[in-house]
């Protein structure tokens, strides 16, 4: 709503001006070519026609029809800044924090407990998603841990060995790891991978 209110105090400015401006040429031109002229082309002559027939009631109307619609053209432009600026001042302090939103990834997003040494075989999984949260209880908790622990430590021990060449103990290591988690699709993939270069090795 204040968007089309100032836009309409714009038009109505423009309009008075602009019929002010046409109507003061047509009396100078009324009274004397020369002044028409003047008035059309030269700048600030049509200020001095104002002064010179200031006596003249219509001349008088018709130049305080154009204040009137550059006054008003005027309020228009200092409304639309403060109205405006003070939204730009709000879009500017929520903006980093927007960004700062769409750049930052959530912890949840990857795996923060699982980090192997680059091989030329982890090129062909995905990382490795974060593993399920252990039980509250307390009882319960210390052998998930360990199973979780003794699964990355397997899986970690199959990339490097696999990276070295050594398919026969990486595999191994895939094995145990998919016997401490049964249907894994990581370790499944692993033993899957190792499988075909054990057979592609004997084959060279």
């Amino acid at each position: 709503m204040p968007g089309i209110a100032i836009a309409l105090f714009f038009i109505l400015g423009l309009l008075l001006s602009f019929v002010g401006y046409f109507w003061g040429l047509v009396q100078a031109f009324g009274q004397e070519t020369l002044w028409g002229v003047l008035y059309l082309l030269v700048p600030f002559a049509s200020l001095v026609f104002y002064i010179k027939n200031w006596s003249n009631k219509k001349i008088r109307k018709t130049f305080l029809i154009q204040c009137a619609g550059l006054l008003m053209l005027l309020l228009g432009g200092i409304t639309t800044s403060v109205f405006y600026g003070k939204n730009f001042v709000k879009i500017s302090d929520s903006g980093p924090n927007v960004e700062q939103g769409s750049n930052e990834q959530s912890p949840s997003s990857f795996p923060s407990d699982f980090n192997t040494s680059p091989s030329p075989y982890q090129e062909l999984s995905p990382a490795f998603e974060p593993f399920p949260a252990a039980e509250s209880s307390p009882a319960s908790a210390a052998p998930v841990a360990a199973q979780k622990d003794d699964f990355k430590q397997s899986m970690k021990l199959g990339y490097i060995y696999y990276g070295q060449g050594d398919y026969q103990t990486a595999l191994i290591n895939f094995n145990r790891a998919l016997q401490l988690r049964p249907g894994d699709a990581y370790a499944v993939k692993a033993v899957d991978n190792t499988k075909s270069a054990i057979v592609q090795s004997i084959v060279k």
